[in-house]
């Protein structure tokens, strides 16, 4: 039963880091910024491949680390799941 538990928890966290990354890539590709930061123009890839990799800590510091070096302004609702994820992780 806790390891059905521990999976589910996993999975729901995964959805909601990589619905989170492509709500805010979005932002990105709408303002059409442009970078040559390492990590950041590939960054959408490096988020999926850390959460393929059940790296989901570390898929969710490199989404903060994206939308710190770009500036990015998140909307409530975006700021609210920001929160929220970094509770689960107790950050």
């Amino acid at each position: 039963m806790a390891t059905f538990l521990n999976n589910l928890f996993s999975n729901s966290l995964k959805i909601e880091i990589a619905e989170l990354s492509a709500e805010v890539f979005e932002i990105d590709t709408k303002k059409d910024i442009k970078t040559d930061f390492a990590g950041i123009i590939d960054g959408k890839e490096i988020i999926t491949d850390l959460l393929e990799n059940n790296e989901w800590l570390l898929a969710f510091e490199h989404l903060k680390y994206v939308i710190s070096e770009l500036e990015l302004k998140l909307n409530p609702e975006q700021n609210h799941k920001m929160n929220s994820i970094s509770n689960k992780f107790s950050l």
